[in-house]
């Protein structure tokens, strides 16, 4: 087991988000009270970008650590946790106040993380070592490691909790383990190398954005197999021309799948209701698009641009471009989260 908390950082109020918006902005805090909160990881330097939803705004820019790679937060999204590459650290942040809590240190360059709803266990892809570290946030240690083909890099957890799918590059199929024991359970081919991955609301398919495709499998995870393949719709001079898809997110109600063309800057839609999936949108995004995040109400889809230093967001509705976010120059936005919480108080 590794040693529990390395150091803690003093907790520190910080958000007048409410003031700095638009006279407008209030009518579009969520009923509840509660702030959505776009935060951008930077692969280039050592901070998190904060942006308000409500006016896609940026609101504070903090330091986690050096390259922070991935975000978790569970059901509650009462906390907020980061993965940092480059000290090989699990950062744990106050989303209401933006403020880093604590640090633990964990495996060898962690990639994107993911946490079970009841906020339990965080996964973390440790793909140096080929295997998936299991953080137990009860007792602040890790528990467990799950040794898989390749080299691991992503995860997403079911609805439910219950299996958390694992996607290591290098190798050529979804490992499933059971959150319940840490133990894989089951395979699913993905033919070429699986990279971003995302699974339907209802827990039945997951998305995977794979090497050699343009485009996404289809996987049906009741009976573990694959489904179908869903292509992007490109012209003979695009398809010529090598690219890769990165990026790739499920709306809330389980009726649209979005998904990046990195090397052509085209971010398209499908319709997932139908089998295969049918494409019914593609617009030019403002730089490589790599990862994307859906707000909860599946109102705004946003996307990240690492060499423009931008992130896009997205009308569903209308399939059209509301604003483009302006980062500093030198950051390079990728993994990005929206997560809802209460509205910090000033003291």
């Amino acid at each position: 087991m590794r040693a529990r908390l390395v150091f803690s950082l003093v907790a520190v109020s910080f958000l007048l988000a409410a003031c700095d918006g638009p006279p407008d902005a209030l009518s579009q805090i969520p009923e509840d009270g509660r702030q959505q909160k776009l935060y951008v990881l930077s692969s280039a330097e050592d901070v998190m970008v904060v942006i308000d939803v409500a006016t896609n705004e940026i609101i504070k820019t903090l330091e986690v650590g050096p390259l922070p790679h991935g975000l978790a937060t569970p059901a509650t999204e009462d906390v907020l946790y980061v993965s940092t590459e480059g000290d090989n650290m699990l950062v744990v942040v106050d989303p209401i106040n933006d403020v880093v809590l604590k640090k633990y240190p964990v495996g060898l360059r962690p990639n994107e993380i993911e946490i079970t709803p009841d906020g339990r266990f965080i996964y973390l892809p440790i793909w140096p070592e080929g295997v998936y570290e299991v953080f137990d946030t009860e007792k602040e240690e890790i528990v467990a490691r799950i040794p898989t083909d390749g080299s691991p890099h992503n995860a997403v957890v079911s609805p439910d909790g219950r299996y958390m799918y694992l996607s290591p590059y290098g190798s050529n199929e979804i490992s499933i383990a059971d959150t319940g024991t840490h133990e894989i359970v089951g395979t699913i081919n993905t033919e070429y190398a699986p990279r971003p991955i995302a699974i339907s609301p209802d827990g039945k398919r997951l998305y995977v954005n794979t090497d050699q495709l343009l485009g996404f499998k289809v996987l049906d995870l009741e009976n573990r197999t694959p489904l179908s393949t869903a292509h992007y719709g490109l012209t003979d001079d695009e398809q010529a021309e090598r690219s890769r898809s990165h990026g790739i997110v499920a709306t809330p109600d389980g009726k649209e799948v979005w998904s990046s063309d990195v090397i052509h800057e085209l971010v398209f839609v499908f319709d997932v209701t139908v089998n295969p999936p049918k494409q019914i949108a593609r617009f030019e995004n403002p730089g490589d698009p790599y990862w994307l995040a859906v707000t909860p109400d599946g109102k705004t889809v946003y996307v990240a641009s690492a060499t423009d230093h931008t992130v896009t967001a997205y009308d569903v509705a209308s399939k059209t471009q509301v604003k483009v976010i302006h980062l500093k120059d030198g950051l390079a936005p990728k993994r990005i989260q929206v997560v809802s919480v209460p509205r910090a108080t000033q003291d």
